[in-house]
């Protein structure tokens, strides 16, 4: 290819990707705005949780309506397999199984040693009966990851509406333009800045940590540049957004045991920071991610 030839691919690429990006942080952003430019509030620390809900799962869409319209203005076509499709396709030939089991069990490996982690910084947080408070019966607490992870591979069509366009359309051009690495940094920062708005409301991380609504800004770039180094290497080894869409849904269930027995009560000091709270909770997920793209960077594929 001569440099001209790829020049013109690039311009291309970026080109395509601003008109996606305009067009999704545009539908996403302005139903936020519109919410709180009205009566309705948004606030998910002050209980509107109807209004709340219906941005959140308005918000998961737009990737995917984005994705649609963008590839209508651009002409790319809607494919569901194959280079530069829609990537919808399931294959399970050449273990490619493998990967949709890491999908599923991933989530709860790292959000288990995310809490035990907390537990080993804070050992007073560990309780017996704390399961008692948040559930009637422990046995539920100890069977809740297999539910979590039930729950996300059933309502897998929700995390489906994001990941068909930040892993589906964003990230084949993002690594294209930039490689593996920038690419899964450049587009985890993006991933992260399209939270702002419900970041800002309190989703997440609430209002009253230090910092806000700035360092929840950072912590939510970290978070999807952590998760969306797995996702997107999931979906470039399976050349299918499947996996991706189901680990994205079966990582908001947050399963874990432990988790029912760390009583946050019990937390002190910066632990008491849900911020950085967070952050101990994602250590484990940003080892493996950090595992994988060494791993993937020294893999052609």
């Amino acid at each position: 290819m001569t440099d001209k030839k790829a020049g013109n691919e690039r311009k291309l690429l970026l080109k395509n990707l601003l008109i996606y990006l305009f067009i999704t942080f545009a539908l996403s952003w302005s139903a936020v705005f519109a919410l709180n430019l009205s009566d309705i509030s948004i606030d998910f620390a002050d209980g509107s949780a109807g209004a709340a809900n219906f941005v959140t799962t308005f918000g998961m869409l737009c990737p995917a309506l984005g994705m649609i319209i963008t590839r209508f203005i651009t002409k790319e076509g809607h494919a569901f397999s194959g280079d530069g499709s829609m990537m919808l396709g399931i294959d399970l030939k050449n273990r490619k199984y493998v990967f949709y089991i890491i999908a599923v069990l991933l989530p709860w490996i790292y959000f288990e040693l995310g809490n035990l982690l907390k537990i080993v910084l804070q050992p007073g947080c560990f309780d017996r009966e704390y399961f008692s408070a948040v559930d009637s019966d422990v046995r539920t607490a100890y069977i809740y990851p297999l539910m979590g992870i039930v729950s996300g591979v059933f309502f897998s069509v929700g995390g489906l509406g994001e990941e068909l366009g930040w892993r589906g359309y964003m990230m084949p051009k993002m690594i294209k333009l930039f490689g593996k690495v920038k690419g899964v940094v450049f587009g985890g920062i993006i991933w992260g800045i399209w939270h702002w708005p419900l970041t800002y409301a309190g989703h997440n991380f609430g209002k009253s940590y230090i910092g806000y609504p700035f360092a929840g800004f950072a912590a939510m770039c970290f978070i999807c540049i952590v998760t969306g180094i797995l996702l997107t290497f999931l979906t470039v080894r399976t050349g299918s957004i499947w996996p991706a869409a189901i680990m994205h849904a079966v990582n908001n269930t947050s399963p874990s045991i432990i988790q029912f027995f760390r009583n946050p009560d019990k937390a002190a000091g910066i632990m008491t920071n849900s911020i950085f709270s967070c952050f101990v909770y994602y250590i484990p997920a940003l080892i493996i991610a950090v595992f994988v793209l060494i791993v993937w960077t020294k893999d052609k594929n």
